[in-house]
């Protein structure tokens, strides 16, 4: 007999044994760590058949920035069912149960990183932010001449760990789609430890910018033989600017790194400026991904928790297949920057689905395509446009981390 639960402390080892399984991943000791430590118990759901796990699922409580604010999130993650038991409604049943107690704990939107793309989409959840993936070649690369104010310094971990929180505390107030850091979060940033990283590769590098910083960059350095001797490639794990110069500075000293002829940052906004630093933007290799998707659970109060660049109503019928209890119709009116969002019996100007609705809260700007997609209707004329200026961002949505 099948069972969803979630698991006790007794359970946790056969838990983890069957999420690595389902990503074909092998146990250690640091992940099991960083699991006890992160995910809590009451917020598992198992999968039991005759009294052994065969999928699991957990919501992290998160705190998400959102355009001009922050809101509570369920992070769903370790979302796995063992090979022997697909195919029989299980993945369903526990998003079910994690996205209604979520709801039930007033938590008006769940977020996640996808392992597919095509798994979510039926469960409410939209694409929320994009990803920039840059890799310059030196010497194909240089930036064009701008300003340049240090200091750089290079520093070790527990230093860099000292500073870099108010640097990345500012950048939350200003960009939506970043997660709130908290003390365990912070110590598994540059881990040197991790052992899901090549023992070349894993140690982390931190740059500091300014004095006080404005700025920092983590990066770690993957080696190879060339016919010409050894180059290495330097990997950026995150940069972090609150300013042009700062960000200037940052990419200017990784494109100069001896014995350097790549940079890659695989996850960086997609509004990141060194598009515009290039002297030649042709020879950035550039490809962008999808982020978090996202998954409203109460429409009126999501579209409160946030702030809007630009004024005016807008009514919304949305369908939910998964929720329905979460769809409706919606009256939003936006004064001031600030949204007032209730439930009404008034024509509406956009039909869409939570999927869609989703993928445009946190600021990206996607009705008017999705609209040339057909994946919502416009009742009233130019509806999708006034939507898009509504909802919009500058800056657009990013997220960083990955849970």
């Amino acid at each position: 007999m099948l069972e969803l639960r979630p698991i006790t402390a007794t359970e946790v080892d056969a838990f983890i044994e069957v999420m690595a399984g389902a990503f074909y991943e092998r146990r250690d000791p640091w992940h099991d760590a960083w699991f006890r430590k992160q995910v809590p118990l009451e917020s598992t759901i198992a999968a039991l058949d005759d009294g052994a796990i065969v999928g699991t699922s957990a919501a992290l409580p998160l705190t998400l920035s959102v355009p001009g604010g922050r809101c509570a999130a369920a992070g769903i993650t370790a979302v796995g069912v063992q090979p022997t038991h697909r195919r029989r409604g299980l993945l369903r049943a526990m998003m079910d149960r994690q996205l209604r107690d979520a709801r039930a704990a007033n938590t008006p939107v769940a977020i996640l990183w996808a392992s597919e793309g095509s798994i979510y989409g039926r469960f409410g959840f939209g694409p929320a932010t994009r990803r920039l993936g840059v890799v310059c070649e030196r010497p194909n690369t240089a930036l064009i001449d701008t300003p340049s104010a240090g200091p750089l310094r290079m520093m070790d971990r527990p230093e860099a760990l000292q500073l870099m929180p108010a640097v990345y505390d500012q950048l939350v107030s200003d960009r939506p789609g970043l997660l709130i850091r908290d003390r365990t979060m912070w110590d598994a940033v540059g881990a040197d430890d991790d052992p899901h990283l090549p023992a070349s590769e894993a140690r982390h590098y931190f740059l500091i910018h300014g004095d006080p910083p404005d700025g920092y960059a983590i990066y770690r350095m993957r080696r190879s033989e060339t016919h010409d001797g050894q180059r290495a490639t330097a990997l950026v794990v995150e940069l972090t600017a609150l300013g042009p110069v700062a960000e200037a500075d940052l990419w200017r000293h990784l494109l100069a790194l001896d014995l350097v002829g790549r940079v890659e940052r695989r996850m960086g906004p997609i509004d990141d400026p060194v598009l515009w630093l290039a002297q030649d933007p042709q020879a950035l290799q550039v490809q962008w991904k999808t982020g978090i998707w996202a998954r409203l659970l109460d429409v009126p109060t999501a579209l409160q928790t946030r702030r809007y660049q630009a004024g005016g109503v807008l009514v919304l019928d949305v369908s939910d297949p998964f929720l329905p209890e979460v769809g409706g119709r919606f009256h939003l009116q936006v004064r001031d920057g600030i949204g007032k969002c209730v439930e009404t019996d008034d024509e509406p100007d956009l039909r869409l689905g939570i999927s869609e609705l989703s993928s445009a809260f946190l600021g990206q700007i996607c009705f008017g395509a999705l609209s040339r997609a057909g994946r919502i209707m416009e009742v009233s004329p130019g509806a999708a446009i006034r939507a898009d200026r509504l909802f919009g961002w500058d800056p657009p949505p990013w997220c960083v981390d990955e849970f």
